[in-house]
C-alpha cells in the first residue's frame, strides 16, 4: 500500500450520532469539497405521495428556523460557497464547496437546513406550481414519455423505477402539505444513514471536531432500510405506441429490466459491454451502424439507467423521423443481436477499457471529483480501497467476462418497446 493510495490518505471517523465521515488531506489549493448522502429518497415516499421525498429535500435550501433563504444565499454567494441537497431515486445527496478558511460556514449552513429547515408554506407554493408546469411541460417531449411508459410497463406499480403517470402525480402533488414535508423529514432524514465525505486543504481532525459540533448533537430517526426486490425479466415483448400531436420526430424506446445492481460482482464488465454497444452516439455500435452508416437516426444510446442500490432497466433510446421508425428498430435490434451472438471485439475491449479508466483518473483530479467517488464507494459498501484497485480491476477483464455480462443482461428477446410520436 503506498503513501499516496487512497486507502493510506483517507481517515475514517464515526461521529457520536452514528453518521459516517471520511476526510482526505489534499493541500494542492486553498479549497475544501464536501459530497455524502442520507437515505432519504424517492424510494421511501409514501403509497399516493410520490414526490414527496424530492419536494422535501428541494425545500430544504426555503431556509431554517435561524434564517431566510435569502439571508443563507448571500452570505454563499459573498464566500462564492455553496451548498445543495438534492433527491435521487434512494438517497439524498449532500454537497458543498468553499475555500478552506469558509469550512465552518458551508458545514454550519448545511447543518441548519438538515436539522432546523422551516418549510415555509409560501415557499411550497411556488414549488409546487413549478413542479406543475415542469412536468405538464415534460409530456410534450417524445423520449420522457416513450420512456415514462416502458418503466410502467417493466416494472411493478409500487416500485421506484415505475414512473408514476403524469396525471396522478399531478394530482398528488397538489395534495402535499407541510405537515406532510415535516413527517418525512422526521422520518427519514437521519444521521445513522449519513455519509459524508470532504476533501481538500484541511487537517482531519479539526474537520471533526467541526462536524461533531454541528451535527453531532443531530438525533434523527432510527435507520431507515433498504428492501427492493429484484425485477424479473419479462416472459414476453411487448410493443406500445403513445400518441402525441404535430411532432417531426419520434423516440422510440427499448427497455427491460436489467437486473444488474452496482453491487453485483460482474458490474464492471456489464458497463463496458454496454460502453461498446451504445453509450455513445459517436462511437459505439449502434451509434456507427445506424447512425453513421444507415442515416436513420440522429441520435442513439444505450444504458443501464440507475445500476445502483437497485437495479433499473436496460434501455435503449432512438429517436428517428416517422418513416425509419420500423427500419431503425430492425436494425437496432440486428445489431444487438449480433453482439450477444459474437460478443465484444478486443478492439473494442482495449478501447472501452482504457477509456473508463482515463475517465475514472480525470474524475479524481479535483477535490469535488474525489469526494463524490470517496462517497459513493462508501454508500455502495465497496470501500475506499476499491479506489485504489478500479484501474487494475477494470484491465484485468476479459473478453469472455464481457461477454458472459452481454449474455446475462442484454434480452431483445422480451424487451418493450414504447414509440411516442405523431404517427
Amino acid at each position: 500500500m503506498s503513501n499516496n493510495s487512497f486507502v493510506a490518505r483517507t481517515k475514517s471517523f464515526q461521529l457520536s450520532n452514528g453518521a459516517t465521515l471520511l476526510v482526505l488531506e489534499n493541500s494542492a489549493n486553498p479549497t475544501v469539497s464536501i459530497a455524502g448522502s442520507i437515505r432519504a429518497g424517492e424510494y421511501f415516499s409514501p403509497a399516493g405521495k410520490d414526490s414527496l421525498a424530492g419536494i422535501t429535500a428541494s425545500m430544504l435550501s426555503k431556509g431554517t428556523l435561524r434564517r431566510s433563504k435569502l439571508e443563507i444565499a448571500e452570505e454563499m454567494e459573498s464566500a462564492a460557497a455553496r451548498v445543495g441537497v438534492s433527491s435521487n431515486t434512494f438517497t439524498v445527496s449532500v454537497s458543498g464547496q468553499s475555500l478552506s478558511r469558509d469550512l465552518p460556514m458551508i458545514v454550519s449552513t448545511l447543518a441548519e437546513q438538515l436539522r432546523e429547515p422551516a418549510f415555509p408554506a409560501d415557499e411550497l407554493e411556488k414549488m409546487r406550481m413549478r413542479i406543475i408546469a415542469n412536468i405538464k411541460e415534460e409530456q410534450d417531449d417524445t423520449r420522457v414519455r416513450a420512456y415514462d411508459r416502458m418503466t410502467q410497463l417493466v416494472f411493478p406499480e409500487n416500485n421506484p423505477f415505475h414512473q408514476t403517470p403524469a396525471d396522478k402525480l399531478i394530482g398528488q402533488i397538489e395534495t402535499i402539505t407541510v405537515d406532510d414535508i415535516r413527517q418525512f423529514h422526521q422520518k427519514f432524514y437521519s444521521p445513522s444513514t449519513m455519509i459524508l465525505a470532504v476533501v481538500g486543504d484541511v487537517k482531519a481532525d479539526d474537520v471533526r471536531a467541526l462536524m461533531e459540533e454541528k451535527l453531532g448533537v443531530w438525533q434523527g430517526a432510527p435507520e431507515a432500510l433498504i428492501d427492493i426486490p429484484e425485477t424479473p425479466l419479462q416472459s414476453a415483448p411487448a410493443r406500445e405506441m403513445v400518441a402525441m400531436k404535430d411532432k417531426p420526430n419520434a423516440d422510440v424506446v427499448i427497455g427491460h429490466a436489467s437486473r444488474l445492481r452496482r453491487s453485483n460482482p460482474d458490474f464492471v464488465a456489464a458497463r463496458i459491454a454496454n460502453n461498446a454497444l451504445g453509450q455513445s452516439t459517436l462511437s459505439s455500435r449502434l451509434g456507427l451502424k445506424v447512425r453513421d452508416e444507415m442515416g436513420l437516426t440522429y441520435g442513439i444510446n444505450s444504458s443501464f439507467a440507475e445500476s445502483g442500490i437497485g437495479d433499473g432497466p436496460f434501455v435503449i433510446t432512438v429517436t428517428v423521423a416517422p418513416e425509419n421508425i420500423d427500419p431503425a428498430i430492425g436494425a437496432t435490434n440486428e445489431i444487438v443481436n449480433d453482439y450477444i451472438a459474437s460478443g465484444i471485439r478486443e478492439d473494442e475491449l482495449k478501447d472501452e477499457k482504457s477509456s473508463i479508466i482515463g475517465s475514472f483518473k480525470i474524475g479524481l483530479a479535483t477535490n469535488a471529483g474525489m469526494a463524490n467517488q470517496i462517497a459513493a464507494s462508501e454508500l455502495f459498501g465497496l470501500g475506499v480501497k476499491y479506489l485504489d484497485e478500479y484501474p487494475s480491476l477494470v484491465s484485468l477483464i476479459t473478453k469472455t467476462d464481457v461477454d458472459e455480462a452481454i449474455r446475462k443482461y442484454i434480452h431483445p428477446e422480451v424487451a418493450t418497446t414504447v414509440i411516442a410520436g405523431t404517427l
